[in-house]
């Protein structure tokens, strides 16, 4: 892999001229071509590299990254048209332009490669380059009909909107392929509301694509004004009528204003089957105590469905202890029951409550438990503290960051840690500490631990980083 070429002066370090050349003669150790923003790659160098690919001297080449670069379309024509010929079939991932590119720069990249389906692209990055509508659908048109196409990347184009994402669904349910072999989309920070969520749906399950699938996708859909009503439509992608389980592996739905009413009903998903779904992500979307208790029952009643489902992202909502209670134990009550499936939990700043973490810590089945920024203070620390003798049997990642505690009580639960078991089967790999109190004590016993326990990594603050002890009121109110 080459990231950059470095020559003596400074124009030697700007010019891809170097790297070029090893394309052309096609090194067979340049597999991946990394153009980075501080070299020049405008429409000289782009066409000399369109040329090479046309001309099939390369054979190696396999993925181009050179995002943030100006480039014309004209040029992007010519790289689309040497992607599309036989001789451009060996390059599987781009990302070309900058953020003016636009719609004109997409349609010229585009056009050539409709007419090959695709060509043998599996991964397109159109991350940040202004597209609009006009864009957004000769994407849709262009890869939708693609049996290569693998992951499409149109991250922060806020232009798009719902008119957009409908013209990339319906443009691309054209086609009976209908991106059935896509495994990631990134629409995130796109303006997508329920309108656009609900034209993507459609296409994710247009006709018999969803059941001829053959991947599961990765939808990271963060960062838009989805609302609740985007959920009544996302849930058929988490589970598909008739107990055929889901369409997505992975749904990432940060900041989307979805509220107590769209995670419900995201939660009504739960009871059919959701073999495949692997994880929800729906931090801080304005979720309350009342409906993470509904999610707690489901999870409950529900978890023979859930099994696929091994993490969960509920940071940044307010959803109160007695919720964070009832969670804990539907998921020891899964595990009684050999269905517990959740291994990575993040509950950071979520009000989880002393009682909250404390039951956390007794479920077996996790693996990861982020509860950062939750106020448990000295408090919760010495609570907490009894549960660490000896490290833990199933935690190998605990963030206990953000809570304030005091060094009195960061260094009872490190010298909890540091006792040695007879039975000495602790996982515990990661422990952070960052926002409490640290000071020399606490680094005097860092060293012990470090011999008693070399496998564990601990991140914390350093001593001259003053932190606060108690979070106020109105701090936990925001």
């Amino acid at each position: 892999r080459s990231c950059c070429w470095r020559g003596g002066g400074s124009d030697d370090f700007k010019s891809c001229k170097a790297l070029l050349d090893r394309v052309e003669s096609n090194d067979p150790r340049l597999v991946e071509l990394v153009i980075l923003p501080v070299k020049t790659f405008g429409d000289v160098e782009l066409t000399r590299l369109a040329t090479i690919i046309s001309s099939g001297k390369n054979t190696h080449l396999k993925s181009i990254s050179a995002s943030g670069h100006a480039v014309s379309p004209s040029t992007l024509g010519l790289l689309g048209s040497a992607l599309a010929s036989q001789h451009g079939k060996n390059v599987r991932e781009v990302a070309v332009g900058d953020e003016n590119m636009k719609d004109e720069g997409v349609e010229a990249f585009c056009k050539p490669l409709l007419e090959a389906n695709g060509g043998g692209l599996e991964s397109v990055d159109f991350a940040f380059k202004n597209i609009s509508v006009v864009g957004a659908e000769i994407i849709g048109r262009t890869f939708g009909a693609s049996r290569s196409i693998r992951r499409i990347d149109l991250y922060r184009n806020p232009n798009i909107g719902d008119e957009g994402m409908a013209a990339f669904s319906s443009s691309a349910m054209r086609s009976d392929t209908c991106f059935s072999n896509l495994g990631y989309l990134d629409i995130s920070e796109c303006d997508v509301g329920a309108v656009g969520a609900k034209a993507l749906v459609e296409c994710l399950t247009h006709g018999e694509n969803d059941s001829a699938r053959s991947c599961l996708i990765d939808l990271q859909i963060s960062k838009n004004p989805l609302g609740a009503e985007s959920c009544l439509y996302l849930k058929e992608l988490i589970s598909r009528k008739k107990d055929r389980g889901s369409i997505v592996q992975k749904l990432s739905m940060k900041k989307c204003a979805i509220g107590d009413d769209g995670f419900s009903s995201l939660v009504d998903a739960f009871k059919s089957s959701c073999q495949g779904f692997s994880s929800l992500d729906v931090a801080g979307n304005g979720i309350s105590e009342a409906s993470a208790l509904i999610f707690a029952e489901a999870l409950k009643l529900n978890s023979s469905n859930l099994q696929s489902l091994q993490e969960l992202i509920l940071a940044d909502n307010s959803i109160g202890d007695e919720s964070v209670l009832s969670i804990a134990k539907s998921l020891i009550n899964a595990e009684e029951e050999g269905n517990s499936s959740i291994s990575v939990l993040d509950l950071s700043t979520t009000k989880c409550g002393i009682n909250g973490a404390e039951a956390l810590l007794k479920c077996a089945s996790l693996k990861s438990l982020r509860i950062f920024n939750n106020n448990l203070a000295c408090e919760g620390f010495e609570a907490l503290t009894p549960l660490l003798v000896g490290g833990h049997p199933t935690l190998e990642h605990l963030d206990l960051g953000g809570n304030r505690a005091k060094e009195s009580a960061v260094a009872a639960l490190l010298g909890a840690i540091m006792i040695g078991n007879e039975r000495d089967d602790s996982v515990l790999r990661t422990l952070e500490l960052g926002g409490n109190k640290v000071g020399d004590i606490v680094e005097e016993l860092l060293k012990e631990l470090n011999e008693v326990r070399p496998e564990l990594d601990v991140a914390r603050d350093r001593p001259s980083v003053e932190q606060p002890n108690e979070m106020s009121e109105e701090e936990m109110k925001t």
